[in-house]
């Protein structure tokens, strides 16, 4: 009996030493994107590093490799990205960064610099190199780099999942939880880890299950997602879709929804969620109470 409680510990050990030399390699590939990036430009580092069916959105979902192909020499303007978390299956082959992003346009005053956060979800392709099979993001106002500063680090406790437990009714009990007089607030009360953490436009980085409940109680799904997209790999899995909210502080907001799920203690739990907006031409649409006609 002592031999076996060894050997599975011995089993889990290995597991973990795996997964952190995994977890260093694709924050090495996230850094030579970053460089890449700097030194030859926007399109030349995304038609290097994302895989040939990877997802963007512009605004909404299309397949990023042709939208950079298409795309106009991206050399006038410089992107600044510096990872701050990210995370990986317990297989080592599905992963993802997230941090901050700046675009300075290239001879025009650093005023008119945009900002914001990233999510890339990265995935173990070819030669067993890193290729990023999502890439989104939210803007916001300024942030120094030091007011999302976090340890790049990952939850060193993973499960292998060998009895094959899926995601797939989690992540539909969340949509449907979404739509009901609860709001999106109870959604993620129930799903989400406490160590979450939640991108918005026009938003710092909301961190914690906590501060998520709070911001998301004033948001409720107004219709079941005609289109999900779901990948898993061991026990980390990763979900998107495009969504549309009202919301009790400006009406009606359409964009397109990523969440990243991790298996724990045989319950898969919200880790990461992005909310990135579609900008809309028409006014937001707020509720008005209804009066009743006079006969």
């Amino acid at each position: 009996m002592k031999m076996f409680f060894t050997a599975i510990l011995t089993f889990v050990f290995c597991a973990n030493l795996f997964a952190q030399s995994a977890l260093q390699q694709m924050f090495d590939t996230e850094k030579a994107f970053e460089q890449a990036a700097a030194e030859k430009g926007m399109k030349a580092a995304f038609l290097e590093f994302l895989s040939d069916d990877s997802i963007i959105f512009s605004p909404n979902a299309i397949n990023g490799k042709q939208f950079w192909q298409a795309k106009e020499d991206s050399s006038a303007a410089l992107l600044v990205r510096k990872s701050t978390y990210g995370d990986i299956s317990a297989n080592g082959l599905l992963g993802y960064t997230m941090g901050d992003w700046r675009l300075y346009p290239k001879g025009k005053s650093e005023s008119l610099a945009e900002f914001g956060q990233y999510v890339t979800i990265w995935e173990k392709r070819q030669n067993g190199r890193f290729f990023a099979s999502v890439d989104i993001g939210i803007s916001h106002d300024k942030l120094t780099f030091a007011d999302t500063d976090r340890v790049l680090r990952a939850n060193r406790t993973s499960d292998p999942n060998k009895r094959g437990w899926s995601p797939t009714d989690s992540s539909m009990n969340f949509q449907r939880m979404s739509m009901s007089q609860e709001r999106l607030g109870a959604a993620y009360k129930k799903f989400a880890a406490d160590d979450v953490r939640l991108l918005i436009e026009r938003q710092p980085p909301i961190l914690g299950k906590k501060n998520v409940v709070a911001e998301m109680g004033r948001y409720i799904s107004i219709e079941f997602p005609k289109k999900t997209a779901l990948f898993q790999s061991a026990d980390m899995a990763y979900t998107w879709n495009p969504c549309q909210y009202a919301n009790s502080n400006e009406g009606t907001e359409t964009g397109n929804c990523l969440h990243v799920w991790k298996l724990r203690n045989k319950k898969w739990w919200i880790v990461l969620g992005v909310f990135a907006r579609v900008n809309s031409q028409d006014a937001p649409v707020l509720k008005t109470k209804k009066k009743n006609k006079k006969s």
